[in-house]
C-alpha cells in the first residue's frame, strides 16, 4: 500500500506493479486503485500500531529539509520525482509507504 502525503492531508494508494503495464498493452481493464485521505492524526495512530510496517519518504529537496526539517523516523528520497524504487523502497508489497513534500500540490 501506498501513502502519499500532500500539505497536512495525507492519502493511501496501492503500489503499481509492472504486471499492469502488461494489463493495459493486452487491452484489459487496470486493477482497482485504492486511495483514502488521511490526516497528521491518523498518521501518529498508524506510527504507533507496533506491527503497522509504516515508511515515511521525505520528498522535499535538501533545502527545504535544512529550514523545515523532516517527520521524525521519516527516511529522505534521493529525489522527488527520479529514485531507484528497488534501492530506496521497502520490498515488502503489503508495507504502508508515506510520502510528503512542502509543496501543495
Amino acid at each position: 500500500m501506498v501513502v502519499a502525503i500532500v500539505g497536512g492531508v495525507f492519502a493511501l494508494a496501492r503500489a503499481a506493479r509492472a504486471s499492469d503495464i502488461a494489463g493495459v498493452i493486452n487491452n484489459q481493464p487496470a486493477p482497482a486503485v485504492n486511495i483514502h485521505v488521511i490526516y497528521s492524526k491518523d498518521l501518529a495512530r498508524m506510527i504507533a500500531e507496533p506491527n503497522s510496517r509504516v515508511h515515511i519518504y521525505d520528498a522535499n529537496p535538501p533545502s527545504v529539509r535544512a529550514s523545515e526539517g523532516m517527520i521524525p523516523g521519516a527516511r529522505p528520497l534521493s529525489s522527488s520525482d527520479r529514485y531507484n524504487v528497488a534501492e530506496e523502497l521497502p520490498t515488502d508489497r503489503n508495507a504502508k509507504l508515506v510520502f510528503y513534500c512542502h509543496n501543495l500540490h
